[in-house]
């Protein structure tokens, strides 16, 4: 059976990335801009120390996703978690939700395109390899936006996002859904991650062919001690390893 799908996980996998270190010294003005209320009528915290409340309610909200699978919208999420009980209306959060959400992951996470992304993904295309993405992620245009500013987003049939689904990886709904609308069959189809417990497990719940694991920052955060039935099938340390590890299965089949 010829492997002729790929789905890729996108932060810590196509892009590289890192939490910023200067979110705090620019956020009142950040805030004021997205919100167009004073920053004084949000909180009489200074910046660093309101940033450091909602990394702290931000994590509430992390747990609570990983522990149940459940991707809340976005209005939902900043107005019930991370600005829970500031004097800033409901219609006002719910207006500016996805600003909020695309400034959380864009400014307190920093991306970049992964090194050799372009030319793994054409290697792939020249192969008639279909491809897609699952990404877990708050923000309904993140992973589009950064798509177009790398170029590559033409190389992807499908993109299926958890604040879309309201489930996360590694909810096996959202690997089989894809496939359903890629015309795809899951015993054909690798999986390319950056972490255990989202990705690598995903895939397993979704009966995938296989996994493909590149480290990233996240990693370690997201993955504690597993056991040894949850490894994935290939861990790489180059994105430009995948087209030889098709050839490799296809020439095996």
């Amino acid at each position: 059976m010829q492997i002729d799908t790929v789905l890729f996980d996108m932060g810590g996998t196509l892009e590289e990335i890192s939490y910023s270190s200067t979110v705090g010294s620019m956020i009142e003005k950040r805030f004021e801009n997205i919100l167009k209320v004073p920053f004084s009528s949000i909180t009489t915290e200074g910046g660093d120390a309101f940033y450091k409340i909602l990394l702290e309610r931000y994590s509430e909200y992390r747990c609570f996703r990983e522990r149940t699978c459940i991707e809340v919208h976005p209005a939902m999420v900043w107005r019930d978690w991370i600005l829970k009980g500031l004097a800033i209306p409901d219609n006002v959060i719910f207006d500016h939700c996805e600003e909020l959400a695309y400034f959380w992951e864009t400014e307190v996470i920093n991306r970049c395109c992964r090194k050799n992304t372009a030319v793994m993904l054409e290697k792939l295309h020249s192969r008639d390899i279909k491809m897609g993405i699952i990404s877990n992620t708050g923000s309904f245009t993140q992973v589009y936006k950064s798509l177009d500013r790398y170029g590559i987003r033409s190389f992807f049939d499908k993109i299926a996002l958890s604040c879309a689904y309201g489930i996360r990886k590694p909810h096996g709904f959202l690997f089989r859904d894809i496939l359903n609308q890629m015309g795809a069959d899951a015993k054909k189809t690798l999986f390319v991650g950056d972490t255990i417990t989202r990705d690598v497990l995903g895939a397993k719940n979704a009966g995938l062919f296989g996994s493909i694991q590149i480290q990233s920052d996240f990693t370690k955060l997201s993955d504690g001690t597993l056991s040894e039935d949850s490894r994935p099938d290939y861990i790489i340390q180059d994105l430009m390893s995948i087209p030889s590890i098709i050839d490799e299965i296809n020439q095996r089949q």
